[in-house]
């Protein structure tokens, strides 16, 4: 076992060599070090392997190669960090490589952070060095091309939502059964998604796996990755003859219930532009459609009418003039999964949420049960 395992890290940093070689200027020479790093004491630090890359000037710097199989995000937290250290309190600097199959896109964002390099071989990829002076980014693979056979709980779908938008709309601490109450799901699957999500590096988890603590704006970001909202199946586009304005006021008349996200509800609270778009939810879209007088339309469309993908879209809307506003998680990540200025729409709501917490989110779980009730 430790042998295959040996062999299969031997592999990766080859790889990792060839793939740097590949990407410098071909006057550089890039190959594995023929010695360690000592450290201050004369010892070897510890590392998979050593990387030269050489410029013709003369100039060149060694990386220390950390390669794994796997590498989730909570190693980024947990491990990686106290090894960059180590290898910073070398006799001289010693940037680390860090080299994977694949890395997740919210695996990649925390070694960022860290200031660490990465790869991985479906080429995601930064490296930055100063000396010689190296700056390689590459975008690869967005999901893993060899999952596991029995991959945990995803994100996707209308239960992991419900999940999410409980942990985002609540302060913690709450356990797995008052979430599962909340969500209406089953404990076993609300263990489980909070594992992925614990494991990500999206929660915190302490005693007895209760949730102490939920990186918001990271989930949020990490769940509009995972959906599509506006995907041709789950809307249906029109024009509005005298304008979406004109539609959006007229909404409270609607015979069917409705629920405005997209442009327009995080144009409420953090103004980018002037919303152009009007996105609804409604129960039934032919009967909005009929009751607004909308025109179907392909192109040139300024509303699009949306099948709730689950109950939880209602959840926590307020309501002006009459017209219901999705709550500001659940129109976040709408505009993160649209297109046109909607995705920077989105930051903003983000960074408005993120700034006012207090007057979007619950103080407590059981703030939503009784709101709910």
């Amino acid at each position: 076992m430790v042998a295959n395992a040996d062999t299969r890290a031997t592999d990766l940093v080859d790889r990792a060599v060839e793939w740097l070689g590949s990407r410098v200027p071909s006057t550089w020479d890039v190959e594995r070090s023929r010695r360690n790093a000592p450290d201050g004491n004369g010892a070897q630090a510890s590392a998979d392997a050593f990387i030269d890359l050489r410029a013709p000037n003369g100039t060149y710097t060694t990386l220390a190669v950390e390669a794994r199989e796997s590498i989730e995000p909570r190693d980024v937290e947990y491990l990686l960090p106290g090894l960059a250290r180590s290898l910073r309190a070398l006799a001289g600097f010693v940037p680390l490589l860090v080299v994977a199959p694949w890395l997740s896109s919210r695996t990649q964002e925390l070694l960022a952070a860290e200031g660490l390099n990465f790869l991985d071989l479906t080429g995601n990829a930064l490296v930055k060095l100063d000396n010689p002076a190296v700056f390689v980014q590459s975008a690869g693979a967005t999901r893993n091309p060899a999952p596991p056979a029995r991959g945990p709980a995803s994100i996707r779908g209308a239960k992991a939502a419900r999940l999410i938008r409980a942990l985002a709309d609540a302060r913690p601490p709450y356990g797995v059964r008052e979430l599962a109450a909340a969500a209406g799901l089953n404990p076993g699957y609300v263990s489980r998604l909070l594992d992925t999500l614990d494991r990500d590096a999206l929660i915190d988890r302490g005693r007895r796996g209760v949730v102490d603590a939920v990186d918001i704006l990271a989930m949020l970001r990490a769940w509009a990755a995972s959906r599509d909202v506006f995907k041709r199946e789950n809307t249906s586009t029109f024009v509005a003859p005298n304008g979406a304005a004109s539609a959006l006021e007229r909404l409270s008349e609607l015979p069917t219930r409705t629920v405005v996200t997209g442009s327009f509800a995080a144009a409420r609270l953090a103004p980018v532009a002037a919303p152009s778009m009007m996105a609804v939810y409604c129960e039934d879209v032919a009967v909005a459609a009929r009751a607004l007088g909308l025109l179907v339309a392909d192109e040139g469309a300024n509303v699009t009418l949306l099948r709730p993908f689950d109950d939880v879209v209602w959840a926590r809307a307020a309501t002006t003039d009459g017209v219901a506003y999705a709550a500001p998680s659940q129109v976040a990540v709408d505009c993160l999964s649209g297109n046109g200025r909607m995705p920077a729409e989105g930051e903003a709501l983000l960074d408005w949420m993120a700034a006012h917490e207090d007057r979007w989110r619950a103080p407590a779980l059981a703030d939503l049960l009784a709101a709910a009730a």
